[in-house]
């Protein structure tokens, strides 16, 4: 991250004509967003939910077209936009785009899909004056991450589904979710060469009874993926139709996780586009060290 990127700035926005807590800007009719998708990349391990999102706003050439919220469930930071030079902070759209200090930020066009980015961590605890001291003398601190879920579902409802873009800790597997298949990109040779191989047959052999399933519990839980889980919960409370498409990861040079994330959304949202990295991901997880090394700087990563 550049200083630039992370600037503590104090801004003064005034969106007009907001639509709940989207605040449209460059002619976006919010009445035309009942049949149309929003993406949410959750903060979550490694952020590879954002990067992904950064491939989808890339890829498809989005546009900022609204604003969320004002900004109080967020820190507020702010910079630059990588491609225009267009100040933002910690919300956005083609989806929309989500920045902090009222840069709560939408971009896209008039389309079927949009993305909501967060480009800023969320609060946990602030203070204000309707703070009170307790019996006991201590002061009760009032919760931002269920003010900022509401925020999200709330901008929820004027889209016809929302799904949720989520990273887990690979570490937290078990033993069942460790054997599934990895999903990788073969080419065609490879494939054939692999029919050929013979079936391997495997037999566990005094294996222990499988315990009776459970009924599931919904939201699951997911692991390293932040306020997914509230999310999701809180959309399904107000019967807003969502969905998520979670990664199991480890953190460190994510971008292969991020273009599989960003590319299994575009096959669900049935668009076809070449991934193309944005121009702010250069030196994201450094250059060329002082071993020479090219690419992920080998200082870091070894």
């Amino acid at each position: 991250m550049t200083p630039a990127s992370r600037v503590v700035v104090a801004i003064n926005l005034s969106p007009t004509m907001s639509t709940g807590p989207i605040y449209p800007v460059n002619g976006l009719d919010t009445s035309k967003l009942k049949d149309t998708v929003l993406v949410v990349p959750s903060v979550s391990l490694g952020n590879v939910p954002q990067l992904a999102g950064d491939l989808l706003v890339s890829s498809l050439g989005l546009k900022r077209v609204a604003f969320v919220g004002t900004g109080e469930t967020v820190a507020p930071f702010a910079g630059y936009d990588s491609e225009a030079g267009i100040l933002t902070g910690g919300l956005e759209r083609k989806l929309l785009y989500w920045s902090p200090s009222k840069l709560t930020s939408v971009y896209g066009d008039q389309g079927s899909v949009y993305v909501l980015l967060q480009r800023s961590p969320t609060l946990k605890v602030r203070t204000d004056g309707s703070n009170d001291l307790t019996a006991y003398g201590e002061l009760t601190l009032q919760t931002k991450k269920d003010e900022h879920v509401a925020l999200i579902a709330a901008a929820g409802k004027a889209f016809g589904s929302v799904l949720v873009l989520a990273s887990l800790d690979a570490a937290n597997q078990d033993d069942a979710q460790l054997l599934l298949a990895i999903v990788r990109d073969a080419s065609t040779t490879i494939l054939e060469r692999l029919a050929q191989l013979p079936a391997l047959n495997l037999r566990l052999e005094g294996a222990p009874p499988r315990e009776q399933q459970k009924e599931g519990v919904y939201p699951p839980f997911l692991p390293g993926a932040g306020l997914t889980r509230r999310t999701l919960a809180a959309l399904k409370e107000q019967g807003t139709p969502a969905g998520a498409l979670a990664a199991w990861v480890v953190e460190g040079d994510n971008r292969g996780d991020a273009h599989a994330l960003a590319a299994r959304t575009l096959d669900l949202a049935g668009i076809e586009a070449q991934l193309r990295e944005p121009s702010s991901w250069k030196g994201l997880f450094g250059g060329e060290g002082w071993s020479g090394g090219a690419g992920m700087d080998a200082e870091i990563y070894g």
